[in-house]
């Protein structure tokens, strides 16, 4: 599967869900008190946007969301494994990535909408089908913290970002894998996650070698959670995603997407982040959630959340909404393809790459 959206086409679908949502919510009663449960990892959502949205849908709607959020995607993997033992109630909704929604799909674990929303032609095409069986808000993307007290951050490109970092740690990433992935993208290569075969690229491997000699001078660093390396003022940028800085509010740093190679075109591969309806579901009941959510609500939280949101919305003073929206606002986004083998060997690259350059530092 091959999807490409740009900014713009996605700005215009947005708009026009989201009109059509208003009205067609409007047509709907909402139902009596009724529930639907709902699992998530803390890293997939931020705890504090998830419990707005909660009590947002209780007063808003009377549809009482009965929430658990795990630790990690083990956790929340072994609870899926605790059904067959009956260790859980089997949820109806799970708030995910789109990729983690294919492969539930691809298992026959999602259900459809009693009455699947309308969506725009453009999205017709999308897996998970959206408005049938996954219900994307936002997206989650690469994006650069900068501590404006250690710099301005004014990086024009990928190469004067590690041009930037000398001879003292000042550029962390959470992810060297995500981080080379979405520089080889724009260069027009999809890495397949095998070092050896995508090493093999030479562009790959000039971009390998920028990194490594980044961290062979000791500028750049790896770290987990890079962005807590910045906010202590012990690193002067870091490379995350998005979703890591929800709830920032420091005014003395900045929020900036991830620079790309010279000569390249600013498109970002993406995680579209939203609920996935799940085998089994009260269908009925989640579909009026769902109507409310595509109403407004959903952007809200994505912006809450640290995901850019699919239509530019009032970002309400918050500082990460405002740079958030700012950000993308040009930009180009597009999801990654579920099916690509980068998603399967993600993390043994990014062990590769954490030992070959662990090496150098």
């Amino acid at each position: 599967m091959k999807h490409g959206w740009l900014r713009l086409a996605i700005l215009l679908i947005a708009a026009g869900l989201c009109a059509g949502m208003f009205f067609y919510t409007r047509e709907m009663p909402l139902p009596k008190t009724e529930t639907l449960t709902l699992w998530y990892t803390q890293a997939d959502c931020d705890s504090a946007a998830m419990e707005s949205l909660i009590t947002r849908c209780r007063k808003e709607t009377g549809i009482r969301l009965q929430a658990t959020a795990f630790a990690d995607e083990e956790k929340l993997g072994a609870a899926f494994e605790g059904l067959t033992g009956r260790a859980y109630e089997a949820p109806d909704l799970l708030f995910c990535s789109h990729v983690r929604a294919a492969r539930f799909e691809e298992s026959g674990g999602l259900a459809e909408a009693a009455s699947p929303l309308p969506v725009p032609e453009a999205l017709s095409d999308t897996f998970p089908a959206a408005g049938r069986s996954f219900f994307p808000i936002g997206s989650r993307l690469p994006v650069v913290l900068v501590n404006t007290a250690l710099t301005d951050g004014s990086f024009v490109s990928f190469e004067a970002l590690l041009a930037a970092a000398g001879e003292t740690p000042f550029l962390g990433c959470d992810c060297a894998a995500s981080l080379l992935y979405t520089e080889s993208a724009a260069a027009g290569i999809r890495l397949t996650g095998d070092a050896a075969s995508d090493m093999k690229d030479g562009q790959v491997s000039a971009l390998y070698n920028e990194l490594a000699l980044a961290a062979f001078r000791g500028g750049f660093v790896l770290r987990e959670r890079a962005a807590d390396y910045v906010r202590a003022g012990q690193l002067a940028c870091a490379v995350t995603m998005s979703t890591t800085l929800a709830g920032l509010a420091d005014k003395t740093l900045d929020v900036r997407l991830l620079p790309l190679p010279e000569g390249t075109d600013a498109r970002y591969p993406v995680e579209l982040m939203g609920f996935a309806l799940l085998d089994g579901a009260d269908t009925e009941v989640s579909e009026h959630f769902f109507q409310w959510l595509w109403a407004g609500s959903g952007a809200e939280t994505a912006l809450a959340a640290g995901m850019a949101p699919f239509q530019q919305i009032d970002a309400g003073g918050g500082e990460l909404a405002k740079r958030l929206n700012a950000a993308t606002r040009n930009a180009a986004i597009y999801p990654l393809d579920p099916d690509e083998s980068f998603v399967q060997n993600r993390a043994a690259l990014d062990k590769w790459l954490r030992e070959a350059l662990d090496l150098l530092a």
